[in-house]
């Protein structure tokens, strides 16, 4: 079937004409706002030369937000942010590091300072920026670094993308979402990019929640533990375990083995243990699509005593001042994932009801870009 060209309009739709005034006014708010005739009165005035330039400023940077992430990915696989890590540089240095000709050294590293990965120190030397420092302070950037090249070959055709997420590159570094459980290569990767990102991660939840009256906590999907790890030490009356799948709950590294219990089994289809007081699920829910996650909710549900507690924790849409980073980044990566997708903090609420949970809580986080964290309690009495 042939695909609609981008700029065809032989198509009408029935919202051509809407009913509702608020649509009505988006509607003639666009046409006024595509008009070249209003366009240059607004650029003739001076609250509206602001908002002009701030919104041209804005359509620009989605334009050029591909060519941010590969500056930042040259940057990274070239090993200009290693080479400036606590030192400054010239650019003759950086770009013998680089394995550059000067005059590509100059273009990345004039590309990696405006968007901050890179600072001049001086007229000649460079050094890391804020935002490239803060980089080699969180391993999980530089693991995701390494494997979105596929994410990035599956967004060069996003219409392919969206029409055969089958297809997806990404689907295939992935094998546990077609429940291909099999490939250890991939379950290290996987307990790989967790681990690494989930020491900052936790702590945040662990700022946010208090489990000084919880006896037992399980983290269902905890990987290695180290989230779970993390919680006794913070929480020292609290004992802590892991449930996963063997293969990743074999690679807890002997180190840690001994802290902590672990139970070896696929969360949506073998039975969870009982004697918790509290559950946990970090990172676990937006990996899955809608039937599956409702479902692991009921069998935390069930696995629980009366009065027992939930806590989920993951980035979630339509965080404010974060709305990008959920329904436009992890949107696209958990649909070329080919499982999954972000929700909002009402959607969790609705399917935790759903599944009978009540006392339903966020609790605040110090980066909700990063993560959110929502409670929710098993009644004392259940009502049937």
């Amino acid at each position: 079937m042939p695909s609609r060209s981008a700029t065809s309009q032989n198509f009408e739709l029935s919202s051509d004409k809407p009913k509702s005034r608020y649509a009505r006014f988006l509607l003639w708010r666009n046409r006024l706002l595509r008009s070249a005739t209003f366009q240059k009165w607004a650029a003739r005035l001076p609250i509206s030369q602001s908002i002009a330039r701030q919104r041209a400023t804005d359509l620009h940077h989605i334009l050029a937000g591909f060519v941010y992430s590969q500056t930042l990915s040259a940057s990274y696989k070239l090993g200009l942010l290693e080479c400036l890590k606590d030192r400054i540089a010239t650019l003759d240095e950086i770009a013998d590091h680089c394995d550059l000709e000067k005059d590509a050294a100059l273009t990345l590293v004039n590309a990696a300072t405006a968007i901050d990965l890179l600072q001049k120190a001086s007229d000649t030397h460079w050094t890391l920026g804020e935002l490239g420092a803060s980089i080699h302070g969180n391993p999980g950037v530089q693991s995701m670094l390494r494997h979105h090249d596929l994410l990035y070959q599956d967004m060069s055709d996003p219409a392919q993308l969206l029409r055969h997420r089958e297809n997806a590159s990404l689907r295939g570094y992935w094998p546990y979402v077609d429940g291909d459980h099999s490939d250890p290569a991939a379950a290290a990767r996987y307990s790989e990019l967790m681990a690494d990102s989930q020491h900052l991660i936790a702590n945040h939840i662990l700022d946010a929640i208090n489990l000084s009256g919880t006896n037992r906590l399980l983290d269902v999907g905890g990987g290695t533990g180290t989230f779970a790890r993390l919680a006794a030490e913070r929480f020292a009356s609290t004992d802590t375990a892991v449930f996963d799948l063997p293969q990743v709950v074999a690679s807890i590294p002997p180190k840690h083995s001994h802290l902590l219990e672990s139970y070896a089994g696929d969360m949506f289809n073998d039975t969870l243990p009982k004697d918790f007081d509290a559950i946990s699920l970090v990172r676990i829910l937006h990996d899955h699509d809608d039937a599956p996650v409702e479902q692991l909710l009921s069998r935390c549900f069930d696995a629980l005593p009366s009065g027992g507690q939930l806590v989920i924790a993951e980035p979630m849409a339509e965080t404010k001042s974060a709305e990008s980073i959920g329904h436009t980044y992890f949107g696209f990566y958990l649909w070329a994932m080919g499982s999954g997708r972000p929700r909002t903090k009402s959607e969790l609420t609705n399917m935790l009801k759903r599944a009978g949970f009540s006392g339903i809580r966020e609790r605040k986080t110090h980066i909700p870009a990063l993560v959110r964290v929502i409670t929710a309690k098993k009644p004392n009495v259940i009502f049937y």
